[in-house]
């Protein structure tokens, strides 16, 4: 008899984005399906098609569930040109266990009546209830003197930690005293997960059955839980989540629209590109409170007036009348006190994006709603509510190199044809320095950085890292107007590539190095560091560890210039126990730290010291205008890239929302200039001084 039992491990390694690995005895069937009958008659503890303690089921497996395996396989196989009639097929599977079973892939070895094998269908099923077979024969086969391997094309969604721009890989041996399946799954030129099974035969006897019964009692429930337990595993290191597409029986899922900005019409996105969706707006029964809450609220505006016009048709006007800034809002649902009953100041945020509401100056709104809040706060009961709030408990976000990958792409990966659309031509997405009123963001992002090479004393030669490259804005201004030799790393695939391509357009590749590479996986030693805008990526824990790097890799008598985004010391409590629109759909794992929070970073992961602050928080609101009125500009330009109206609403919010910041001051950026204590470097008169 060819059927039999086998015992052995079943091993799952992923190797990318993040490392997992877990392995377990399981004991499997291979079962010759000409013998199921015969089976059925001689085993007690094993039935065809009724309950038993084991037992296989035809409408467990692909085709007519009223028709023998056997049959379906065939029919399956002579539909694509196999002929299989006359030959064995040895089937390797798990059993139903007390009614149950899952069978993530089941391969059917179809033989020739000479012995030969002809073919492997490998069904592979997933947790949602979806089959697909996979057809291994000679024409995905690949050359092997170990065993038969194939390749196949990905297309089935199996696993939320997977899309579907992936190849298999399986790697068979035929059935004998020991079998082996691996599946190698290949993603971007490179293997990112192998899972494998391997057994030793047993006869296929009731005494045998009776044995593997009691020692794997529940095996297709462990499988189960074993798949869920993982996937939470997976989900904690952040590994980055695939929705599950459509499926299609017998052809598979239907693949996520492309991201390339080369999209043609005739291949037009089934979802379009952007950030996370907004959620779907729940009804509560505080919306009527909040609506009337609103408006009191509103009766007293800090900053301007106020104009409300509401569904209802009633257009209510608050504040001043002879204000010097007077702004409208037109309330176009009422799903906007729903929002913010139930999500509260990132509710308002998702009210804009969803079209809930609309305002004819969105910057005005945001700025005369923080200055009112802050005026509330600073009253009874509302200054009550703040010390509450300081008392909630916190845990800051992990932001391990997976998180961190993850967050970083997220944003900075939407499409460099995106950010072409708004940002300067040197693709600055940072503060610039307006030195007179009028000057073009183009020119002040370069005074930008010609203010950084001025505070570092930079000369011709020397060596600079920048941690957080972007599309090598610096790197390019310091080799070509300083001389000097600049590496820029960043963990933005998209922004290394268009940083590479923009500094071999320049011919400055003997001069500027890009790499993909986490500021702690770096080695080596540099005369200056640089860092604009990329220590609010960092995290709260993390802060000492990115203050420790910089002390690392710069050399001797080196000084670091990093440029950061602050809250005011005063309110970092408040904001490190909240949420922020912003952390939930623009920036996932930001932290912004305040200036008492770096130096507290610095001393404790460091031996570096403050020699200079500056900050130039107020030229960012007028960064952020021309950002914002440049992208609306090109509004349709924007939706062309296969972006959607939703987007563009996010995307101004997010601009109007950071520029009411900076230009209430509620927010700051620095640019801090540090060293380390017995520098004789560092300038001694005041008119060579770094700070300013």
């Amino acid at each position: 008899m060819r059927s039999a039992l086998y015992e052995g491990v079943l091993m799952h390694a992923r190797t990318t984005p993040a490392a997992n690995v877990f392995r377990y005895p399981v004991c499997f069937y291979v079962i010759d399906l000409d013998e199921v009958g015969e089976l059925d008659r001689r085993l007690r503890l094993f039935g065809h098609n009724r309950p038993a303690p084991l037992s296989l089921y035809d409408r467990d497996h692909l085709g007519d569930p009223e028709r023998p395996i056997a049959e379906n396989v065939r029919d399956h196989l002579a539909g694509r040109g196999v002929d299989a009639a006359g030959g064995r097929i040895l089937m390797l599977t798990n059993l139903r266990v007390a009614g149950y079973v899952f069978n993530p892939v089941t391969f059917f070895y179809c033989y020739s009546p000479a012995g030969d094998l002809r073919c492997v269908l490998a069904e592979v099923a997933n947790t949602f209830g979806e089959r697909l077979p996979y057809l291994l024969d000679d024409r995905v086969r690949v050359p092997s003197d170990r065993g038969h391997v194939f390749r196949h094309d990905k297309r089935m969604h199996v696993s939320p930690f997977f899309g579907l721009a992936q190849e298999y890989e399986f790697r068979l041996t035929d059935p004998g005293e020991r079998v082996s399946a691996r599946i190698d799954v290949h993603e971007d030129g490179g293997r990112a997960f192998h899972a494998t099974l391997s057994g030793r035969r047993r006869e296929l006897t009731d005494r045998t059955l009776a044995r593997t019964l009691a020692r794997y009692p529940l095996m297709t429930v462990q499988v189960t839980a074993l798949i869920h337990w993982q996937a939470l595993r997976l989900w904690a290191k952040r590994v980055p989540f695939h929705r599950k597409p459509a499926f299609t029986p017998g052809e598979g899922s239907v693949p996520e629209p492309s991201r390339s900005s080369e999209q043609t019409p005739s291949a037009a996105p089934a979802r379009p590109r952007g950030l996370r969706p907004v959620p779907e707006v729940r009804r509560s029964p505080l919306a009527p409170l909040v609506r009337s809450g609103m408006l009191r609220l509103l009766r007293r505006p800090v900053g301007g007036a106020v104009e409300v016009a509401t569904p209802d048709g009633l257009v209510r006007r608050l504040g001043d009348p002879g204000a010097d800034r007077r702004v409208r809002v037109t309330v176009r649902s009422r799903d906007l006190y729903r929002r913010l009953a139930s999500r509260g100041r990132v509710g308002l945020g998702e009210a804009y994006q969803a079209g809930d509401f609309t305002s004819d100056d969105l910057v005005g709104l945001l700025e005369i709603l923080a200055r009112t809040a802050e005026d509330v706060r600073r009253r009874p009961p509302g200054s009550w509510l703040v010390r509450l709030q300081e008392l909630r408990p916190h845990l800051p976000s992990p932001t391990d190199l997976v998180r961190a990958r993850r967050d970083i792409k997220y944003h900075y990966d939407l499409g460099n044809d995106l950010y072409r659309l708004f940002l300067d031509p040197s693709l600055t997405y940072s503060c610039a320095y307006f030195e007179h009123p009028g000057q073009l963001l183009a020119d002040a992002q370069q005074a930008k950085y010609r203010r950084i090479c001025e505070k570092l004393r930079l000369a011709a030669g020397e060596r600079v890292l920048e941690i957080g490259c972007g599309w090598g804005g610096f790197a390019l201004h310091a080799a070509r107007e300083w001389g000097a030799r600049v590496t820029g790393i960043t963990i933005s695939d998209a922004q290394a590539r268009e940083a590479r391509r923009r500094v071999e357009e320049a011919g400055l590749e003997d001069r500027v190095e890009i790499r993909v590479c986490d500021y702690r996986e770096l080695d080596g030693r540099w005369d200056k560091v640089v860092s604009i805008e990329m220590l609010e990526a960092v995290g709260e824990k993390q802060l000492p560890v990115y203050f420790g790097a910089v002390d690392r890799l710069m050399g001797p008598g080196g000084v670091a210039c990093i440029q950061t985004i602050a809250v005011p010391d005063q309110r970092l409590e408040r904001y490190r126990r909240g949420n922020d629109w912003i952390r939930e759909y623009i920036f996932p794992g930001g932290y912004i730290p305040s200036l008492g929070a770096v130096v507290a970073a610095m001393t404790t992961g460091s031996e570096l010291c403050v020699e200079g602050v500056e900050n130039i928080g107020i030229h960012y609101a007028e960064t952020l205008r021309v950002w914002r009125e440049t992208f609306l500009a090109r509004r349709d330009e924007v939706l062309a890239l296969g972006f959607d109206e939703t987007f563009v609403r996010t995307w101004e919010y997010y601009l109007a929302f950071c520029e009411a910041g900076f230009r209430t001051r509620a927010l700051a950026d620095y640019q801090v200039v540090m060293s380390r204590p017995f520098n004789d470097r560092l300038p001694e008169y005041p008119g060579e001084r770094i700070s300013f």
